[in-house]
């Protein structure tokens, strides 16, 4: 799976965290629940964050351009957008999703 698509999958995750009124999840929780490297995580986030989707803190490694950690603080506005239009969200992430129906390939999902 590309960098693009497991990021709409985790957009798609923290939308519905949102709008359960549950807290946003972090790296540590989003590792346990996906299963994925840290490396794949953080490609997925820090692409979210890059696009203006979800609001986050990237903190890189002195002199370096790798990424030691990412805090998640929320979905931004465009996000909701982009989560609530199934238009721009196939646009941003070239898969469609019926938001009743969404199952994750890591096999988190819930009713």
């Amino acid at each position: 799976m590309g960098i693009q698509k497991d990021a709409g999958e985790l957009l798609i995750y923290i939308y519905e965290k949102k709008t359960k009124g549950k807290e946003i999840p972090q790296v540590p929780d989003l590792t346990k629940e996906t299963s994925w490297s840290k490396d794949r995580l953080l490609n997925a986030l820090q692409y979210l964050i890059g696009k203006g989707l979800i609001d986050g803190n990237i903190v890189k490694g002195c002199g370096s351009t790798k990424v030691q950690f990412i805090a998640v603080n929320d979905i931004t506005p465009p996000g909701i957008v982009v989560m609530e239009n199934e238009k721009e969200f196939t646009k941003n992430f070239n898969f469609t999703i019926n938001l009743g129906l969404f199952s994750y390939s890591w096999g988190a999902s819930e009713k």
